[in-house]
């Protein structure tokens, strides 16, 4: 089911703000991590034989992504990229700066055909689709515009585990209400098996985390509001802090799950 437009509109709000704030914080938790770059490196190899020629990043954030794409396929492939904060965007122009063939559009993901009357040959939603309330509405859009032997390439994350793969913050903090993200992986697995013309391969990423990681990532501002959404981001530090050293003194080791989905058009 859609979700209702008031919902969907504070999530976007929400979301919007956050990641306004969280650009200088995502820029130093990846030249430390390299989490995201990661990430796009293990999509680029799961589309693999597909070399697209015209790629669209959904949800670009600071452009890690988006030039992570242009990087691993070394051809230099036409990206388009979309995001919807202006610091992010920023950050994003100044990261790809000169280099030829990246064109960033300030939009809502849910919104593609507003921006995109183009083919693709590959669709990517790097760590981005999660935060998207009316997911199916940009899923299928974005499916419209892939061609015949293209692909959609999907990160998703699934969150903290421990060595027996059970929900490490659950049971370490069960009162605690972990909230990053508006989509269910089930819901979006639905979704996107249900594409007619679409064949869907679905592969799981654990890594273990430290302490030193798992404090850099859940202290973006993006992610602490998912922990603590209600408390200035000033005061979630000492929070997460401390959430961080209780979780791994109690949970070792501590995994990082994340979730990818290939699905490509016959």
């Amino acid at each position: 089911m859609p979700e209702k437009p008031e919902f969907s509109k504070r999530f976007k709000d929400a979301v919007a703000r956050n990641f306004d704030q969280s650009a200088a914080v995502y820029d130093a938790f990846e030249s430390k991590h390299h989490l995201f770059e990661t990430l796009t490196r293990r999509l680029c190899e799961l589309i693999a034989p597909l070399t697209p020629a015209r790629v669209l990043d959904v949800g670009c954030g600071t452009g890690i992504s988006t030039l992570a794409l242009h990087n691993i396929l070394s051809y230099s492939p036409v990206i388009y990229a979309i995001d919807i904060s202006d610091s992010m965007l920023l950050q994003a122009r100044e990261r790809c700066k000169g280099i030829p063939g990246i064109y960033f559009v300030r939009g809502d993901a849910e919104r593609l055909s507003d921006y995109f009357n183009e083919a693709f040959d590959g669709v990517f939603y790097t760590a981005s689709i999660f935060l998207l309330p009316n997911f199916r509405q940009s899923i299928e859009q974005a499916c419209r515009l892939i061609v015949p032997g293209g692909a959609l390439a999907i990160s998703y994350y699934a969150g903290l585990f421990d060595g027996k793969d059970r929900d490490a913050l659950a049971r370490t903090f069960p009162d605690l209400k972990y909230q990053y993200g508006a989509v269910p992986f089930d819901d979006l697995l639905d979704c996107v098996k249900s594409k007619r013309d679409f064949r869907t391969t679905q592969v799981d990423f654990r890594f273990e985390v430290a302490n030193d990681f798992l404090f850099d990532f859940l202290s973006i501002p993006a992610q602490s509001a998912g922990l603590f959404p209600k408390v200035p981001y000033i005061e979630r530090i000492p929070m997460v802090r401390d959430l961080c050293g209780k979780l791994t003194g109690k949970v070792s080791p501590l995994f990082m799950g994340w979730k990818f989905l290939i699905s490509r058009r016959a």
